[in-house]
């Protein structure tokens, strides 16, 4: 062979061997990112009345933190993951608790004769909104965290429920029902500026327009980026939706899959987790952000609802 001949020979070898090379390197895809485990706090009643539970974000170790004989629910981590909130009627009515979060000193911090439900920490820690009725109809209350100076910051004959705090404590989100319809509404800290998000019954098809006051958006929660509600939609069924804080159109994250409710974001912005009726009694899922890979965390006969995540520390 001469050596023309040898050298293109070893100048194919040198091509094909990079050729190969190539092709596997940019190409290979990334292994996926396995998602960062948090603890989730959540009411059940697998035991015959409703219970704060706690587990991890995987499902696993799930472990009971109240154990009374009276109803306990809408458990909610402080800002830094050291104590939980949640409504109890062991007194005789629904009051606001808290607990350490080893389930420990659970102090109660409302005393009135009219229902105090669904507590919701301020991100600094030190306010907690709640939903009371001592005024005669559903207000949106935020007391000091130790349960003093409790004041009416909603204020409206509507009923308004539900409240979730912005990343940065500025607004509150909260579902109201004003002209006849249930919305998702902002408002500052303190009570002013109260706005609609939402308007639900503009969603029901021209075919529905008579049934249209059966839209509602409820169960607001914030995104932690502070850019986005997740809400629920009744229209048939429930659903969770997203939406921006600006307004604009809704994402529907769980389309015709029976009724979906409670959504909550986890602390790092990539999941959300929300309870579920579509394996025939309500449990706890997770999806992503997006709507996919959407997974069951419980599996008891109990209802199990209410989720949320305890803040990264």
């Amino acid at each position: 062979m001469s050596v023309r001949a040898i050298g293109l020979c070893f100048c194919m070898f040198l091509l094909t061997s990079c050729s190969t090379s190539d092709k596997k390197t940019p190409f290979q895809p990334a292994p996926p990112a396995s998602p960062k485990v948090f603890s989730i706090a959540f009411a059940s009643q697998r035991d015959g009345n409703s219970e704060i539970y706690v587990m991890r974000s995987d499902s696993t170790a799930q472990e009971r933190m109240t154990a009374n004989p009276a109803d306990d629910g809408r458990p909610d981590w402080s800002p830094d993951g050291t104590r939980i909130a949640f409504e109890s009627s062991r007194d005789g009515n629904a009051e606001i608790y808290v607990m350490d979060s080893d389930s420990t000193d659970q102090v109660r911090l409302t005393d009135n004769s009219a229902a105090d439900t669904h507590p919701r920490w301020s991100p600094d820690g030190t306010k907690i909104a709640f939903v009371s009725e001592r005024d005669g109809n559903s207000e949106i209350y935020v007391m000091n965290a130790n349960g003093t100076n409790p004041v009416d910051i909603s204020n409206n004959p509507g009923r308004d429920e539900w409240p979730a705090w912005s990343p940065d404590g500025a607004r509150i989100a909260f579902q109201s029902y004003r002209n006849y319809s249930t919305d998702i509404y902002l408002m500052e800290a303190d009570g002013t500026n109260q706005t609609p998000l939402t308007d639900a019954r503009s969603w029901a098809p021209a075919a529905l327009a008579p049934k249209a006051l059966m839209f509602t958006a409820t169960r607001p929660d914030w995104s932690p980026d502070g850019s986005k509600i997740a809400f629920v939609s009744l229209g048939g069924d429930a659903e969770i939706n997203v939406m921006s804080v600006s307004g604009g159109s809704r994402i529907a994250l769980t389309p015709y899959l029976d009724y979906n409710s409670d959504p909550a974001w986890s602390p790092d912005g990539s999941r959300i987790a929300f309870a579920s009726y579509r394996d025939g009694n309500p449990e706890i899922y997770v999806m992503n952000a997006d709507g996919t890979h959407q997974t069951r965390l419980t599996n008891d006969p109990g209802v199990d609802d209410a989720p949320s995540w305890r803040p990264a520390r």
